[in-house]
């Protein structure tokens, strides 16, 4: 990779962690306002759509077709499932918690890789998937203190992403990202009219204006990391991930006076420095199994 493509995908990858720690930031400021976590996954994907449909039509004139639309609607049953989840999670646990747990998501894709698709894992990356959970219960500290509600939920979430980036791993790479990202608006959109109506209050203006702001930065957050992922391999991109951490600190604490104990930070570093280790041996993975190829 050119120096200036690794340069860009930087960028994209910087642009991304920062896009979606405000994201976490105006979900609370909703949350705690008026409107219920359900209605901001609403708002989200709406707002989402309208703002990837401007986008399209201003720069292809009209809307993608894509042969998967049945499969990216399958996933975003789970798409859904893990915003619900994981929105509510931000709104009942400290940020930076919820932010932390979070990082997880790679540790149940590589279980998943290899209970449910027969991947190959070998004992390096199921002892990094073991000591990222150990980081998880460093966390929660069970035993020590209550395990909340809020907790169970993102990682439930992040359960749910794991399944969304196993059913995509297949035919991702087979359509643009405008595509991908209008086919997951629109059906998200669908999916996640049922569960609002079942909370449905009027927001205030100030809820409602948050929520629309999270739709949109929710797309731009789309673009950045697919742009990334166009110039860069995942593994290289990982060590961003962790950003997110400290931006969404410095917001908790100036917002809502939320302050990360030593345990979240710690538990933080064991989950991340695991899955930064997984990334790493897959791309080792594949690059072995290419030059197989090759030969």
């Amino acid at each position: 990779m050119s120096a200036s493509a690794s340069l860009l995908a930087s960028f994209y990858a910087l642009m991304t962690v920062l896009i979606t720690g405000l994201q976490n930031i105006v979900i609370r400021l909703a949350t705690d306002d008026s409107a219920h976590s359900f209605q901001v996954v609403l708002f989200r994907n709406l707002f989402g759509l309208l703002s990837v449909v401007l986008i399209i039509l201003w720069m292809e004139r009209r809307l993608p077709r894509s042969r998967y639309a049945w499969l990216i609607a399958i996933a975003c049953i789970a798409h859904v499932a893990s915003m619900l989840t994981g929105y509510f999670g931000i709104a009942v646990l400290p940020l930076n918690e919820s932010t932390a747990l979070a990082f997880a998501m790679p540790l149940f894709a590589t279980v998943g890789a290899a209970l449910f698709l027969g991947e190959t894992v070998r004992a390096r990356r199921w002892s990094a998937v073991v000591i990222g959970f150990l980081g998880v219960l460093i966390i929660l500290r069970p035993g020590v203190i209550p395990f909340e509600l809020g907790a169970a939920m993102v990682l439930v979430s992040a359960m749910l992403g794991a399944v969304i980036t196993l059913l995509s791993k297949h035919w991702i790479a087979a359509e643009s990202a405008m595509t991908l990202i209008y086919y997951q608006s629109l059906f998200s959109v669908l999916f996640s009219i049922p569960p609002a109506a079942v909370v449905w209050e009027a927001p205030s203006g100030f809820a409602a204006s948050m929520m629309i702001a999270n739709g949109i930065l929710g797309t731009l957050g789309w673009i950045t990391f697919l742009r990334a992922c166009a110039l860069a391999d995942a593994s290289a991109l990982m060590p961003y991930e962790f950003l997110r951490l400290p931006v969404v600190a410095i917001f908790a604490y100036a917002l809502f006076g939320e302050v990360p104990d030593e345990w979240v930070w710690l538990g933080a570093a064991v989950i991340f420095s695991s899955t930064l280790y997984i990334a790493h041996r897959e791309a080792i993975v594949a690059r072995e199994a290419a030059r197989r190829d090759l030969a």
